[in-house]
């Protein structure tokens, strides 16, 4: 097998790209989430009380700290909505343990590092494309940051964490080659691929009111008149497009 590492405008453009402001209400939030795959077949009320528990656990917010303005409205950044999709990514039979949201919360400072990198270097870096020609077979092609958490459990326990650890391409292909690494409860995750897939999604969100009914964080939104859109004072654009 030979590898080739791509280079070339791919890189340079990357350089050019900024940190999109997602500022998303809760609703909205949501719709991203669902938009991503992660409500599946579950009603929306569903969908929403899940995520309203993992707030009681500190995610993606600190409890009672980030993420609540003078109003109490929740406003969703970046870093809350990837903390959210990976967090939803690592679920088993639907919910993840509690063990691991602490990890995850613990580890946030980091996390957040992480979260930067994997969209700066997307197609550079640490993230530069490399393809892996195979003899007989066509050459596979593997960009991205990956995450590895460096996890396990044991008789439905977390028995090991971290620390959180990116890794290149080639990095993430020996780890899922690697003998030792078949029982491990995750492999690494292409962390770029999660970063493109929520900012996009959260480019071509709607604007919504509010949540689901059984939501009530946004309440002060209820009088809202539908189809009117919410702006921020002294500019014609709306907040939530500021990307």
């Amino acid at each position: 097998m030979a590898l080739a590492r791509s280079t070339g405008p791919a890189a340079e453009a990357t350089s050019r790209e900024t940190l999109p402001d997602i500022r998303l209400h809760h609703g909205e939030a949501l719709w991203v989430l669902s938009e991503l795959g992660f409500r599946g077949r579950r009603s929306a009320a569903t969908f929403n009380e899940y995520i309203k528990s993992l707030r009681k656990l500190g995610i993606p917010f600190p409890r009672g700290e980030i993420g609540y303005a003078g109003r109490s409205m929740a406003n969703y950044s970046y870093f809350h909505l990837m903390e959210l999709a990976l967090v939803l990514s690592l679920r088993v039979y639907h919910v993840v343990p509690d063990s691991l949201l602490v990890k995850i919360a613990r580890h946030r400072k980091l996390l957040y590092r992480h979260y930067e990198t994997a969209f700066y270097e997307h197609s550079s870096g640490l993230g530069a494309p490399v393809a892996f020609n195979v003899t007989g077979s066509r050459s596979v092609r593997v960009r991205g940051v990956f995450l590895d958490l460096r996890l396990d459990f044991a008789g439905g326990a977390l028995v090991s964490f971290g620390p959180p650890t990116l890794l290149s391409p080639v990095e993430a292909v020996a780890a899922f080659a690697d003998s030792k690494s078949v029982a491990r409860a995750l492999l690494p995750v292409n962390l770029s691929l999660l970063s493109e897939r929520v900012v996009a999604a959260s480019r071509s969100a709607p604007l919504i009111r509010r949540g689901p009914k059984s939501d009530g964080m946004d309440s002060d939104r209820q009088g809202r008149q539908p189809g009117t859109r919410r702006r921020t004072r002294g500019t014609p654009r709306d907040r939530r497009s500021r990307l």
